[in-house]
């Protein structure tokens, strides 16, 4: 991801933002600089400030929540995505959830790109069988609850929206530690594990699609 989990990244991020704001983003490393693609310089200059990291601030090998799922993609061409989610606390992992050919395949990817595991289970036939036909009806039905929660990673809002939209609730001086995006009875939505720097905690439900904040739950323990 853009290790918009990261306070070190979220203290660079918050300079570099503040040199961009004013008008002196020649400010930044030139090494850096002449080291990036087109692509990231594009970014950079389109860059309007939305979430907590400035791309330009970011290692060229990192990939983002777009990135890990291209790589799942490599290896599993037909799945469909069910989930994604990232851990900053430690060891910076993304988790990529699909579902192809009656598996569910759960795929964890270090920020660099690596490959740490991956998991392929056959899909569990629910509890409570419908009586009606044979285990194969189960199995149909239960494939097609599960194709029902898969979405397009390029459908949703990304993970700095909806930082910056929780934040907008919560206050400026929480971060996220861990972030997940799914769907909820239909609706696609990202949960965010917040902390500040006092301890306090914040668990916030942000629309996937329209970056609405739709669950707020503040808590006092620390992280």
């Amino acid at each position: 991801m853009k290790k918009m989990f990261r306070l070190g990244a979220a203290v660079m991020a918050l300079g570099v933002g503040l040199m961009m704001t004013s008008g002196v983003a020649n400010a930044m490393n030139t090494s850096m600089m002449k080291n990036m693609s087109a692509d990231q310089m594009a970014k950079i200059n389109a860059w309007n400030g939305v979430g907590s990291v400035v791309p330009s601030v970011l290692p060229l090998s990192d990939v983002d929540y777009k990135g890990v799922v291209t790589k799942f993609k490599s290896l599993y061409p037909d799945a469909q995505i069910i989930g994604i989610s990232y851990d900053g606390k430690h060891n910076p992992t993304y988790e990529v959830d699909g579902i192809a050919d009656g598996l569910k395949i759960e795929m964890h990817i270090r920020e660099n790109g690596d490959i740490l595991k991956t998991e392929a289970k056959p899909m569990e036939h629910g509890k409570h069988m419908m009586k009606q036909g044979s285990m194969m009806y189960g199995q149909a039905m239960k494939g097609s609850h599960s194709m029902s929660k898969a979405f397009d990673v390029n459908d949703i809002i990304m993970p700095e929206v909806a930082e910056t939209k929780a934040q907008e609730k919560v206050g400026g001086s929480f971060e996220a530690m861990e972030w997940s995006v799914e769907k909820e009875h239909g609706r696609l939505v990202y949960e965010l594990d917040m902390i500040d720097g006092s301890g306090k905690e914040a668990e916030v439900k942000v629309d996937a699609m329209t970056g609405e904040v739709i669950y707020i739950d503040m808590k006092t323990s620390k992280y």
